[in-house]
Parts: C-alpha cells; sequence; structure tokens
C-alpha cells in the first residue's frame, strides 16, 4: 500500500467482506439464539450483540497488535457506541418513536444504563490514568468485572420478570448455524487485519488523524452488521432485539478495551486517550444518555419532554464528528 489509491482500494475490498461476514454473524447468531431458547432481549444482547461486534474486536487487536495504531483502536470503540445510537435514533424516527423505544422491561433499562456506566467508567479511567498490571490492566479489569456484572444483572432482571410458561424452549438444530458463524468469525479476522492496516496508511497518507478515521470509517464498516440486524429486527416489530443488539453491542464494545489490552505492549491502552478520543467517548455518552431519555418518555408523562432526544440524535452524531476531526487535526 505504497499510495493513497492502494490504501483505499484494499480498505474498501477489505471493508466489503467484513461487512459481509458482519451479516453471517447476525443471521447465524440469530439461528443460534433461536436454538437456545433465551429471550429475545438476552438474544439481542448476547448473541447477536456480540457477534456483531465480533469486527470491531478483531480490527481493534489487529490495530494495537499488528500495526501500532492506539488511536485508531480507541477512535473504533466510541464511533461505534456513537454510530450504534445514532441508527438508534434514525429507526426510532422512521418506524415510531413509541413503537421502538416503548414497552421496554425492567432489563432493558437496566441494561441502557449499564452501557452508559461503562462507558463512563472507560472515559474516567482514561482521564486519570491507567496501570498496566502484567499482560492486561487495572482500568481492563476493572471493565471486565464491570461487564460481566451488568450482564449478570440484566439476565437476572429479564428471568424475574418472566412467567415460566413465557420462558422460550430451544428449538431446531443448532449445527448449520455454528458452520455459518465459524466461517463468518474467520472471514472477519481475515479481513479485519487488512482493514485496520489500510485504515492506519490512509491517516498517515492523508494526514487525517487515526482518532478520526477510526470514528469515521472505521467505525461506520465495523457497525454496519449492527445496524443491519437493528433495521431487520425493526422491520420484525422484535423491539426488543433493536434495543438489545444496539446498547448490548455499545456494552460489550467497551470491554473491547479489556481484551485489546492483552495485545497492546506499550502500556495500558485508555492510557493512549488524547483529545479527539474523549470527544467522542463524551459523544457516546451524551447520545446513549439521550437514548435512555427517549425510553423513559414513553413509559411515564413526567418524562415527556424526553422525547425532544429523539430527532436531536443525528444532529448531536453530526456535530460530534465535527469536533472530533477538529481536535483531531490540532
Amino acid at each position: 500500500m505504497e499510495t493513497l489509491s492502494d490504501a483505499v482500494i484494499v480498505f474498501l475490498i477489505s471493508a466489503a467482506f467484513t461487512i459481509a461476514a458482519g451479516i453471517g454473524l447476525a443471521r447465524f447468531g440469530d439461528e443460534l439464539a433461536e436454538a437456545t431458547g433465551w429471550g429475545k432481549l438476552w438474544v439481542g444482547t448476547l448473541l447477536v450483540g456480540i457477534a456483531t461486534s465480533l469486527p470491531e474486536v478483531t480490527v481493534n487487536i489487529s490495530a494495537v497488535w499488528l500495526d501500532d495504531s492506539p488511536g485508531l483502536a480507541l477512535g473504533n470503540v466510541f464511533g461505534a457506541n456513537m454510530m450504534n445510537v445514532f441508527v438508534l435514533g434514525l429507526v426510532a424516527l422512521a418506524f415510531g418513536v413509541s413503537q421502538v423505544c416503548g414497552g421496554q422491561g425492567r432489563d432493558t433499562k437496566l441494561l441502557v444504563l449499564c452501557g452508559i456506566g461503562i462507558v463512563a467508567l472507560a472515559t474516567l479511567i482514561g482521564a486519570t490514568g491507567d496501570a498496566k498490571l502484567g499482560p492486561t490492566s487495572a482500568g481492563g479489569l476493572l471493565l471486565a468485572a464491570a461487564y460481566i456484572g451488568g450482564m449478570r444483572a440484566v439476565y437476572r432482571a429479564g428471568r424475574t420478570d418472566m412467567d415460566l410458561e413465557d420462558i422460550p424452549s430451544p428449538s431446531g438444530s443448532a449445527r448449520r448455524a455454528w458452520i455459518g458463524f465459524g466461517i463468518s468469525v474467520v472471514v472477519v479476522i481475515i479481513a479485519a487485519r487488512y482493514l485496520a492496516a489500510s485504515a492506519d496508511r490512509i491517516a498517515e497518507i492523508s494526514g487525517i488523524s487515526a482518532s478520526f478515521i477510526g470514528v469515521l470509517l472505521v467505525s461506520i464498516v465495523t457497525t454496519l452488521p449492527e445496524g443491519s440486524v437493528t433495521v431487520t429486527a425493526a422491520l420484525r416489530k422484535s423491539y426488543g432485539i433493536v434495543m438489545g443488539n444496539v446498547y448490548g453491542s455499545c456494552f460489550f464494545n467497551v470491554f473491547i478495551f479489556t481484551v485489546s489490552d492483552l495485545f497492546y505492549r506499550k502500556g495500558p491502552l485508555l492510557g493512549a486517550m488524547e483529545a479527539p478520543h474523549f470527544a467522542a467517548a463524551l459523544a457516546a455518552l451524551a447520545l446513549m444518555s439521550m437514548g435512555y431519555a427517549v425510553v423513559k418518555s414513553c413509559e411515564s408523562r413526567a418524562f415527556a419532554w424526553g422525547r425532544v432526544f429523539a430527532p436531536a440524535i443525528p444532529i448531536v452524531y453530526l456535530g460530534a464528528l465535527y469536533a472530533v476531526f477538529t481536535l483531531g487535526q490540532r
């Protein structure tokens, strides 16, 4: 990739494979979920949410381990969370705010709060400093504990609210789904390697910061599987899957910092945060909080004011992109 055009071509080809494999992950993850008999929110949060986030995992590992680009990895995670809520806002406006965000259970609201909390925790760790602990870091361990504890709480809340007869039973065979899921994982791992390398090269040749490339280009590519699942689930009126996929992915994305820390040898990954990353993190925090306010507005007249955040989400997202770009050029 000697020239910018070469890097762009490699980026586009690897992006196409990443998107195709990501959609495969979502599809086969959904089939696996049906075979397990888990509830809709838990399906969206765990299997589908994590499956569609695998592109982010592989891109981040490649960025810090093979390309020594922590800025790209940090921008990818915070940018992906921004993009996820941006898509949720568009879907809510297209399909009806009350339809998409209304009628959510206690487990959904707990999941949203967990997602907001872990982004706030990561931002705080980045601002106050982190310490390397062997192959990981103190911040990485805190994020892992927060993720595991939060997922456990969400699962318990969902099961507590369900009657025994409402808990779905496993159906069908998972063999075909496991095969398709495995193939998709392999394609994602290979494609993400070239996606990260070409994105880093584009940043280097063009002079645009790797942080902004991560927040914009890479995050858009890696979140397209989540976006496709969100839209498809909305068309099927599976709004539990919509919320679980969006906020489950946001929650898991921050946990990726813990995984990435294992491959970054120069210190704690969150210790490499710079002004553009803090802008992206605060934007993700604001967008996710706005999404929560919209959910609350659908269940209580006291929070009716929160409805105004639905059309504001796309505007805040675009404004945040401009802020990240401006800070990255300084």
